[in-house]
């Protein structure tokens, strides 16, 4: 019986460790353009979430991190601002809230919606929160820290699978 809670336990850490711990091909790292200094988060109904999700850039990546004391990874980053800007639970990691809120397109993406993307082979692996003018927040990879890319970039821009908005 022990040896059944033991793989019960090891899958677990396993599926959760899956969530955000992709790593960026170097390719990604050569392609990252600082964003303009004059980026201004453009209006939409959860503005609030891009705006305070902006105040951790900087701040390491850990890998299952989910406040700016340990870090964050990318569903991390998502789940305690939503929380602290919106007061509304984010469910854990990227892919449970790829199912949340509400789906969009591309071209109806406002300031604080949820982009979701497929970057290590399973359908949604990576996740950040849009500011607008094409631009998103998010926590990338081991090594990196939460940072702003644009979803033009080479890199991101065929990865994009889903647009969620949250409803306040």
């Amino acid at each position: 019986m022990r040896i059944f809670y033991r793989y019960a336990a090891l899958l677990c850490i396993t599926a959760l460790l899956a969530a955000c711990g992709t790593t960026q091909p170097k390719r990604h790292s050569a392609s990252y353009k600082k964003p303009p200094a004059n980026l201004t988060v453009g209006q939409g109904p959860n503005r609030t979430l891009a705006v305070y999700a902006l105040k951790f850039i900087g701040t390491p990546y850990y890998f299952g991190g989910s406040s700016p004391e340990q870090g964050f990874d990318c569903s991390g980053l998502i789940q305690y601002s939503t929380k602290k800007s919106l007061n509304l639970n984010a469910p854990r990691t990227a892919a449970e809230q790829s199912a949340w809120g509400r789906n969009i397109s591309l071209a109806d993406i406002k300031a604080g919606d949820l982009v979701f993307f497929e970057t290590s082979g399973q359908r949604i692996s990576h996740s950040g929160i849009y500011l607008g003018d094409d631009f998103f927040v998010h926590a990338p990879s081991s090594g990196g820290v939460v940072r702003v890319d644009s979803l033009k970039n080479p890199y991101w821009q065929p990865r994009i699978r889903i647009i969620r908005r949250i409803q306040p």
